[in-house]
């Protein structure tokens, strides 16, 4: 049998996302379909024992509640031990959300800024849905060419680590030259400049990972400018989910893949009429039909090829055959009367006398018989 991989939603700390959630329902939605797994996490995080029945752990924007210290300590050790997280926060960071999410992230030598980020020249219908084409090489940007973000915050990068720490700190992202954000300066909010600032990092902890990420919107359903299937937003969200959990899963290897519509349409009838568990499975099946039958089944496509080019060549033959007749047919016929017409006039030009040395009722009668067989 298949290890899936299992994921655990935070929903102790009043967190954004969550299944029920019809603002992110395109993202559930992937992840029922993707054969993962989903837990809900309502009781807090008490035991790490509790925490280790999962391979990642999705913390989505915690408001009006803050982390315990315990809890903290425990998520800690979590990752340390080889879990892993995904940390989501949104437009306005701590300060605006009412808790204390950095307190963990500061763990990671990463933290949520209280800003919203803005682009004054890449950005789609407003400057706050800044867009991003440039990114770093990793297996999470793999495929993505470009994503929109909306009512981010940016990261803080703690660049110090300590000899006895064991962590290795990626920059997935930043900022464009023109990027400018609102940041929370005591009571007031500011405006600067940011260019080449921090967007989303990935983590190696001892044992386990970590993806900070200062937008939420990015797995929205309301809209499609900026939300989960926007630009390659859906494809960067697989990658990090397949980042964070591939090493933890030893049967199976997390992929996100293209499906054409027409092909996705029909796979989500067939689950649904055939009772199917998931898109996963009915994947899988096609792949092992077409593995174990491979020879056949190109074969088969290489002989209808050949056919197809066999009767292409001779619809095109036969249609040159048809262009020739039609051609000859177009070429004026001429009379006994003409060509004697002609001699004449060269004989008054001339004065000299030339003799016909074909004969010309026989040739104009078997002329007249080939077009009265055309006729008829």
């Amino acid at each position: 049998m298949s290890i899936r991989a299992t994921i655990g939603l935070d929903y102790s700390h009043n967190n954004k996302l969550t299944l029920e959630a019809t603002s992110y329902s395109d993202f559930t939605q992937f992840l029922f379909t993707s054969g993962f797994k989903l837990g809900k996490i309502q009781a807090g995080f008490d035991s790490l024992n509790k925490l280790q029945k999962y391979d990642l752990i999705i913390i989505s924007s915690p408001r009006n509640k803050k982390l315990s210290e315990k809890e903290i300590e425990l998520l800690e050790e979590y990752v340390k031990t080889g879990g892993s997280l995904l940390l989501l926060s949104s437009g306005g960071g701590d300060f605006k959300n009412k808790t204390n999410l950095n307190e963990l992230s500061r763990k990671f030598k990463v933290e949520f800024v209280s800003d919203e980020v803005y682009d004054s020249m890449q950005y789609i219908n407003l400057q706050k849905r800044p867009l991003f084409s440039k990114f770093k090489a990793h297996t999470i940007t793999k495929q993505v060419n470009r994503i929109v973000f909306s009512s981010a915050c940016s990261l803080e990068i703690d660049d110090y680590i300590a000899k006895n720490e064991d962590i290795e700190l990626d920059i997935i992202l930043k900022t464009g030259l023109n990027a400018w954000h609102k940041v929370i300066d005591g009571d007031e909010w500011v405006e600067e400049d940011i260019p080449k600032k921090p967007m989303i990092a990935a983590i190696k902890y001892f044992q386990g990972k970590v993806v900070a990420v200062g937008n939420i919107s990015l797995f929205s359903s309301l809209g499609r400018e900026y939300g989960f299937y926007a630009q390659d937003n859906n494809v960067l969200i697989g990658n990090i989910l397949t980042w964070l959990i591939e090493e933890g899963i030893s049967e199976e290897k997390v992929l996100t893949i293209n499906l054409n519509k027409e092909l996705y349409q029909w796979s989500e009838r067939t689950i649904d009429n055939d009772n199917w568990d998931n898109l996963s499975n009915l994947i899988n099946v096609c792949l092992k039909y077409f593995k174990d039958n491979y020879k056949k089944i190109m074969n088969e496509l290489q002989a209808r090829v050949l056919e197809k080019k066999r009767k292409h060549e001779k619809a095109e033959e036969e249609r040159k055959r048809n262009l020739e007749e039609n051609i000859l047919n177009l070429i004026p016929k001429r009379k006994k009367e003409d060509l004697v017409d002609i001699i004449k006039t060269l004989e008054d030009i001339t004065g000299e006398k030339y003799e016909i040395s074909i004969d010309l009722d026989e040739d104009e009668e078997i002329t007249n018989n080939h077009e009265s067989a055309q006729d008829k």
